[in-house]
């Protein structure tokens, strides 16, 4: 099996030959065997979080009461720092209303410098955030994976807006770590009692749609996003059943909105999804039930959003392909 570096090698090759043309209709074949040539599944390492958790609450309590009464005009790179080894935190009220929002705030009124926000970007595509024991069975730094995809979409954003910063490099390695994040990312569980929404199908759906309109990606980079979250959706284990398939529905529909190119390779890929079925023989198991309903609900949403290209809907409504 490869290992990450060996994966990532290989997804760099196959960006060549699809943007020099060598290779379209079948890219969903590459891209499965990159998939099943990974090292996924291995023994779970100790997922480490930081200790200083009373450090980071009053840090929040202090810039939150600032940035209400309108006194804070800038942040401390150590801060940054802090903020962000807490994104991965158990506590919803620490991870998600805590230090995801507040970036969310600090963006919004223009706190962070282009430097500030350079090192971030930097620090969630880096291999420690996003694909964090990502190849592993299932473990808690999925929390740090999911929140860490969540901010980079809000950054993207502001990138895309007219605040920008993300240079021609960063772009490259960006969609270079989303391809591997997906190809890797087996945890597809929503709503966790006690430690709340880990939900990384969804948050990955945000990142998609936030690169399928950025004009500065190239066509073939495009492509290869959507042909890696399909061809990952056809082998997950796991019932995706918290909304994801609704949101990935929202991306596929907004990026079929920018070319007919689009239109015609998921026509390629649905397709052959179908094909798949009709001629592989499968052992009945709860994976396999799992992958036959994550299909049915993915195209069922691709049918019903309103937004879905006609062509798209059309083939799924004539073959009748989106029931088990």
């Amino acid at each position: 099996m490869d290992s990450i570096n060996e994966t990532q090698t290989k997804i760099a090759a196959l960006r060549m030959d699809l943007r020099v043309g060598k290779i379209f209709s079948s890219l969903g074949k590459s891209v499965g065997l990159i998939i099943d040539s990974a090292s996924q599944d291995l023994p779970v390492t100790e997922v480490k979080v930081p200790q200083d958790e009373d450090d980071v609450v009053e840090l929040l309590k202090i810039i939150n009461e600032q940035l209400g009464k309108g006194d804070m005009d800038e942040i401390s790179d150590d801060n940054i720092n802090l903020l962000m080894d807490h994104l991965g935190s158990f506590k919803a009220q620490i991870r998600d209303g805590g230090v995801f929002t507040l970036f969310g705030d600090l963006l919004q009124y223009d706190i962070l410098t282009k430097n500030q926000k350079i090192m971030i970007f930097d620090r969630l595509i880096s291999d420690q955030m996003l694909l964090s024991h990502i190849n592993e069975t299932q473990n808690d730094a999925a929390y740090l994976r999911a929140y860490t995809l969540i901010l980079l979409a809000t950054l993207i954003y502001i990138d895309r807006a007219g605040t920008t910063f993300i240079d021609p490099k960063r772009r490259s390695r960006l969609v270079n770590q989303i391809v591997l994040y997906t190809m890797l990312e087996n945890d597809t569980r929503g709503y966790e009692d006690g430690r709340g929404w880990i939900h990384a199908y969804t948050h990955l759906g945000n990142v998609l749609d936030e690169l399928a309109s950025d004009e500065k990606l190239v066509r073939a980079d495009k492509i290869l996003l959507m042909c890696t979250v399909i061809e990952k959706i056809k082998r997950l284990k796991t019932p995706l059943i918290y909304g994801e398939s609704i949101r990935l529905a929202v991306y596929i529909a907004d990026q079929l909105y920018e070319d007919d190119v689009y239109q015609q390779f998921l026509l390629i890929e649905l397709r052959e999804w179908r094909r798949s079925l009709e001629t592989i023989q499968m052992r009945e198991s709860s994976a396999m039930w799992n992958a036959l309903f994550n299909r049915q609900r993915f195209l069922q949403a691709l049918v019903l959003n309103p937004d879905m290209a006609n062509s798209i809907v059309e083939y799924l409504e004539d073959s009748n392909d989106f029931t088990v």
